[in-house]
């Protein structure tokens, strides 16, 4: 379970007197030499490789995540990207679902033409993907499905993988290691987030990290970072560690205004104001009972919402005065967003439409604002008084 305790102890520099409570942020790009370390990758002297505040970050996550190890990287897709290359070999088939984030999608085809990668999307529904796992190297999910916020059964998909000797990716952005820690599942388990969203949460530092239990996957992939040069750099760990520290705090206050607008929004379904809801906490979501299971503290704090056409999403986007039209997730700031045209807009048309990811679809990421605004300000930009058309 996650410990906030433990995760702010991690990042205190205070343990002598005299030093800092905070950790400064350290701009050196080179390090005097100490001594020859067993594994290179415990060292620190040079930037591009090591960084002691990236450390300091990482330890931390890997509290948070219930991991042996975190890798920091500058920014999710090249923590993605990374992983892909140090886990898959050329050849090999990946499995995934086709609820995954639009450049993740994107990133898996460019490679599946151009590296002889197999790649094949299975699920929702998530039975095709289970009957499908004995036949790849590397399955890839996302915790809390973008945009509709399907929740697999990781548990089951964990154990095919395991009897199948795969790899099991899990993109944790959408609930954060405070919500879930995939790493409980196994060792034969690697954990993806998006710094950006929920871990820094304020929509100023940009970043991502890999977490996992074996050293060798560890090794690879610091390996891989040290090549590319993509680690992420000290000033944005210094903002992802400073964000850590409230996660709890920032993921309990925005869950609940979540759930209460989703019950909103589902009362707007029932008066014909609102097309469908998509919200793991109501009882009408397809995986409620998985995600009742898996999310001990809360269902996520996005609520996606189909108003029925682009017409009156351009319409509602237009009447919002707390709630940011933007893209992205995970601040303090309400955010919402047209995964038709933004996050999903490559994907085949024929395939958006199977997934409900239609013309009319909205999703909302909630912030800290009181609870009254935000969902005054949905309702008052829905017009309440407009029903769908026929």
């Amino acid at each position: 379970m996650y410990n906030p305790t433990k995760v702010i102890a991690a990042l205190r520099m205070g343990r002598e007197e005299g030093e800092d409570i905070v950790s400064p942020i350290h701009v050196s790009v080179i390090y005097r030499f100490t001594k020859r370390l067993d594994k290179p990758s415990a060292e620190v002297k040079y930037g591009r490789e090591n960084n002691p505040s990236v450390i300091l970050l990482e330890r931390a996550l890997s509290i948070a995540e219930n991991a042996k190890w975190c890798l920091a990287f500058n920014t999710g897709m090249a923590a993605i990207n990374s992983l892909i290359m140090g886990v898959v070999e050329p050849g090999s088939k990946i499995l995934a679902s086709k609820l995954l984030y639009g450049s993740t999608r994107s990133l898996l085809d460019a490679y599946s033409s151009r590296l002889n990668l197999k790649v094949a999307y299975r699920g929702p529904p998530w039975d095709e993907l289970l009957s499908s796992i004995d036949q790849a190297s590397a399955v890839i999910v996302e915790t809390i499905g973008n945009p509709t916020l399907r929740v697999p059964p990781l548990r089951e998909i964990a154990k095919e993988c395991r009897n199948s000797g795969c790899t099991l990716i899990v993109d944790n952005t959408f609930a954060s290691p405070y919500l879930y820690q995939p790493l409980r599942l196994g060792e034969d388990v690697i954990v993806l987030e998006s710094i950006t969203k929920y871990i820094g949460g304020h929509n100023d530092v940009m970043g991502g990290v890999v977490c996992g239990l074996k050293e060798e996957d560890y090794e690879r992939l610091w390996d891989i970072r040290r090549l590319h040069g993509t680690i992420l750099q000290p000033l944005d760990a210094f903002l992802a560690a400073r964000g850590l520290k409230t996660l709890h705090l920032r993921m309990r206050h925005m869950t609940a205004t979540a759930a209460r607008l989703a019950e909103t929004l589902q009362q707007k379904q029932e008066e014909g104001i609102v097309a469908r809801v998509y919200y793991p906490g109501l009882r009408s979501h397809p995986d409620h009972t998985v995600a009742s299971d898996m999310l001990k503290h809360g269902y996520g704090a996005v609520v996606s919402f189909d108003v029925g056409s682009e017409r009156r999403v351009r319409e509602i986007m237009s009447r919002l005065n707390v709630i940011v039209p933007a893209p992205s997730l995970g601040g303090v700031e309400s955010v919402i967003s047209y995964p038709y045209e933004s996050s999903h807009r490559n994907l085949p048309e024929e395939e958006r439409l199977q997934l409900g990811i239609t013309e009319g679809l909205l999703r909302l990421s909630v912030g800290l604002e009181d609870p009254e605004d935000i969902v005054n300000d949905i309702l008052n930009a829905l017009n309440t008084k407009t029903r769908l058309e026929p």
